[in-house]
């Protein structure tokens, strides 16, 4: 009888430590919800960004792409698309929009656009309605850098050859490469620098954040190819590209040899015949934090309405 009265005292202690283990399991789990109902955070790229211009060029509000006045009010704005992943993916209630080719690394949900993904394939098809130019842009004036002009024209020419077209494409460019496309060991020969040891010529490489890490592919991949000459990047926004080759700071501190922006130059940024032209494609995607699931596409009326301020909070929005 003691043994089972013993058994029984055992089997309650059990079980309510079961019940116990059980109580906090479930108090300590919890299941996250989006709140719908709360406002809506707004981020935008500052006025001069390429980014910024094909945004909101793309949603047909030209009226924004230079005036922060006709936003909603209590806008954030950041100054490259780093600083647009570190936000968004700091504010679960935030939108904002960062470049195609900085999307993949930035755990950040990217939202289709019109019902259209954001891809390779449907930015070259023309299906995917937020898309923009990547372009460069030289120097005018080469005077005391003849070295450094000759260089930079190689740079260009091997830009477009194979290996170039492969390194864009690697680095989140888009563009469409052709059966006639030549390789770097075919036109070699016309650029008679790159026989020449270059390690002590530096090669200043800026502008458009966007653009960075093309640049930078294509200048490590072409330093070994042309003397190993120094590549020097300095990217702070396409608003500097011509401003820092041809504009007011050509020959300051912070004068580039090759600039590059997000964006077509504008009327304001008149770049001399034969100094510009365009590297390949890019789009933009709208972002929000991987926590909201409230919408996978949006649409250009949606995200206008958005960035004016005609909607506030994100249950005004159907999935």
């Amino acid at each position: 009888m003691k043994k089972l009265v013993l058994l029984a005292s055992l089997f309650i202690v059990f079980g309510l430590a079961a019940c116990d283990n059980e109580t906090t399991i479930q108090e300590t789990t919890t299941t996250y919800s989006f709140d719908q109902a709360s406002a809506i955070k707004v981020y935008t790229r500052d006025t001069t960004s390429g980014t910024r211009e094909a945004f909101f060029k793309g949603i047909d509000f030209d009226d924004a792409v230079e005036d922060n006045a006709e936003l909603v009010s209590g806008y954030l704005e950041v100054d490259g698309n780093g600083s647009m992943i570190s936000s968004i993916s700091g504010d679960e209630y935030g939108i904002g929009y960062v470049s195609l080719s900085s999307l993949d690394d930035s755990g950040l949900t990217g939202l289709n656009f019109e019902g259209v993904e954001a891809t390779i394939d449907n930015v070259l098809n023309n299906t995917y309605g937020l898309k923009r130019p990547f372009m460069y842009m030289t120097r005018i004036d080469w005077t005391g850098m003849e070295t450094e002009e000759a260089i930079v024209e190689a740079f260009l020419a091997f830009m477009f050859t194979v290996e170039g077209k492969a390194i864009i494409a690697d680095k989140g460019g888009i563009i469409e490469s052709s059966s006639t496309d030549v390789s770097w060991d075919d036109i070699k020969a016309n650029y008679s620098v790159c026989d020449l040891d270059n390690s002590e010529i530096t090669i200043r490489f800026g502008g458009s954040t966007s653009v960075e890490k093309v640049a930078k592919g294509l200048s490590e991949a072409f330093s070994v190819k042309c003397g190993n000459f120094i590549a020097d990047h300095n990217h702070t926004g396409s608003g500097d590209a011509y401003k820092r080759v041809q504009g007011t700071e050509a020959d300051g501190a912070n004068k580039l040899h090759i600039g590059f922006a997000s964006r077509d130059f504008k009327d304001s940024e008149p770049g001399a015949t034969d100094t510009f032209g365009q590297i390949c494609w890019d789009a933009v995607v709208v972002v929000v934090n991987p926590v909201n699931n409230s919408l996978i596409n949006i649409t250009a009326e949606q995200i206008k309405k958005i960035y004016a301020g005609d909607v506030t909070t994100w249950n005004e929005i159907s999935a």
